[in-house]
């Protein structure tokens, strides 16, 4: 695309607001909600709303340090082409990231404390939607002949994979189910197109990557499996898979399920038959992508959440977006008991909440106002209210703390208790973001890369390099 522009123009103060797919035709469709910008001059504009902080506190809250100014002025400079390098050279699947990402650097910017906050994510999305990754994205320093096994094709799996390729490791990838991991089982197709994922996937091939499907890692093959078959190090990112339930009475019922699980299934086109009537528990974007879909699916849907809107955990922008679709959120409301006919769900039983004392989270504690439980009819209960990793397989083999995610040496450390393996992502924090697993995998791959270093070559790698 062009890199002209007019002529510098005065800053705008308004925000150049994003495109968005209208209300009315959303319906039972997965078509994408935010459409971005939708042209250059938009993007132009928005940046030009940039005030060039000297303490730029939009880098600063990046889990991953992204260079929001470097991006925003070559776009001012009017170089497209250098600002969409800054962004594709960056992220291992730019479009997609930009897609999903919470955007915390929008919520430091300086501009936002007296209007709208410079619209971050959707500059970088147009940038890397509508220029090519540039070449140094492909480039890879001299071979090292050391093979690492990355298990997992999340994010954080993904990262890793991408920077060590760049560093010249020979990288395989080792997915048991679908590639993308939650990313693409987990985020709906109205968010995030499952083609756009893969497609960036399929690109990680020209860096040599290679990748193993189908297998599960501590059941079909072990981290020692690993060592023994010539590889110098592992990268455990498995996410975090696995369904946590409210404890309540009824939860082990029919129609008493996990969003994880069935957004899944609707990502993979299985027949999910989930009923007439629908309540999600959570406040998170877990619970936000749940009801969303179910809404789709044509089941009449809404949430339930403990706390207030101010404590609500999910995007604002989805939170929004939820409300603009007319999905009922029931705040300070809290499920204690599900309730059916021996087998299946038929109701729940509920009580309102009132709000106290900040927590250890920061947020004000809830408690039940007595004699305020009433009862919903509802054919199927949504948990939403967290997972964890799936590590019952190698439970044996790891240190692990009391939320089986893995402990590593220090907090600085992503070495695992085994020498020579690693973990990255919601492996080691329990569920976070997308851009966390990333800034995990990028610093540990520096980690790596000096581990792989200090290793005494072996007369097999000697003689490669020969």
């Amino acid at each position: 695309m062009s890199s002209d522009r007019p002529a510098r123009v005065k800053r705008s103060k308004i925000e150049i607001k994003p495109h968005f797919l209208p209300v009315e035709e959303r319906g039972l469709n997965f078509n994408e909600v935010n459409l971005g910008y939708i042209n250059e001059q938009e993007v132009i504009d928005e940046a030009e709303r940039c005030l060039s902080c000297k303490k730029p506190r939009c880098e600063m809250a990046c889990p991953t340090g992204f260079s929001v100014p470097k991006m925003l002025l070559a776009i001012k400079e009017g170089d497209m082409q250098k600002a969409a390098d800054v962004v594709n050279d960056y992220f291992c699947t730019p479009s997609s990231q930009n897609r999903i990402c919470p955007a915390f650097c929008q919520d430091a910017c300086v501009v936002g404390r007296r209007g709208d906050a410079i619209n971050i994510l959707n500059v970088k999305r147009y940038l890397s939607d509508n220029y090519v990754k540039p070449a140094s994205f492909y480039e890879r320093q001299p071979l090292t002949h050391k093979r690492i096994a990355v298990i997992g094709s999340g994010p954080g799996g993904l990262t890793a994979a991408h920077e060590l390729a760049r560093l010249g490791h020979d990288v395989t990838i080792f997915e048991r189910s679908t590639l993308g991991g939650m990313l693409a089982v987990g985020i709906p197709e109205y968010r995030l197109k499952n083609s756009l994922l893969h497609a960036e996937i399929k690109d990680l091939e020209k860096l040599d990557i290679k990748f193993e499907l189908g297998e599960s890692f501590g059941k079909d093959y072990t981290h020692k499996d690993l060592f023994e078959q010539g590889y110098s190090a592992v990268v455990i990112a498995i996410g975090a898979h696995k369904p946590k339930f409210m404890n309540i009475p009824g939860s082990e019922l029919k129609g008493s399920i996990h969003a994880i699980e069935y957004l899944r299934h609707v990502a993979q086109g299985k027949d999910v038959d989930i009923g007439k009537r629908a309540i999600v528990i959570g406040g998170g974007d877990v619970a936000i992508d749940a009801v969303r879909v179910s809404r789709r699916m044509g089941v009449e849907s809404e949430i339930v959440y403990r706390r207030s809107l101010e404590e609500m955990p999910a995007t604002k922008e989805e939170i929004h977006a939820t409300i603009e679709e007319k999905i009922p959120i029931n705040f300070l409301t809290n499920p204690v008991e599900i309730i059916g006919d021996g087998e299946k769900v038929t109701h729940v039983k509920l009580v309102k909440m009132e709000l106290g004392e900040p927590d250890e989270s920061g947020r004000r504690r809830p408690s039940p106002i007595e004699g305020s439980e009433y009862i919903m009819e509802v054919n199927t209960v949504i948990h939403a209210i967290s997972q964890e990793p799936d590590v019952d397989d190698v439970r044996n083999d790891f240190e692990l703390t009391r939320w089986n995610t893995f402990t590593t040496k220090d907090e600085d450390s992503f070495e695992t208790s085994v020498a020579g393996v690693f973990a990255v992502g919601d492996t080691v924090s329990g569920p976070k973001t997308a851009v966390e697993a990333i800034s995990h995998a990028k610093k540990a791959v520096i980690e790596i890369d000096n581990y792989l270093n200090s290793q005494v070559p072996v007369e097999s790698d000697i003689a490669t390099n020969m």
